[in-house]
């Protein structure tokens, strides 16, 4: 179940399979988006470490990064305002 707020980006796993004995199996975040993996000594309680996710994860940076727009932006861009600072490039 995701919690809202820092941890609605991260599932709540247990590490471990089935045949684990009790005790074994560790609680841990994973990233929705990069599947990068948190293990906090405190568990669920604790909070992921956005650090752990990929350089390019959306969870760092939220859906959109600045620089980070298609060649048909850029075109539909550079239509719309071509006198604008940027157009053309």
């Amino acid at each position: 179940m995701a919690v809202k707020g820092k941890k609605d980006r991260y599932f709540e796993v247990k590490e471990g399979g089935p045949y684990d004995a009790p005790g074994e199996s560790s609680e841990m975040f994973k990233c929705t988006d990069c599947g990068a993996e948190t293990h906090p000594e405190e568990g669920w309680n604790g909070a992921p470490d956005p650090h752990r996710c990929h350089p390019n994860c959306r969870a760092n940076h939220g859906d959109w990064k600045t620089g980070s727009v298609t060649r048909t932006y850029k075109k539909n861009f550079d239509r719309i305002f071509p006198d604008a600072p940027g157009a053309g490039l």
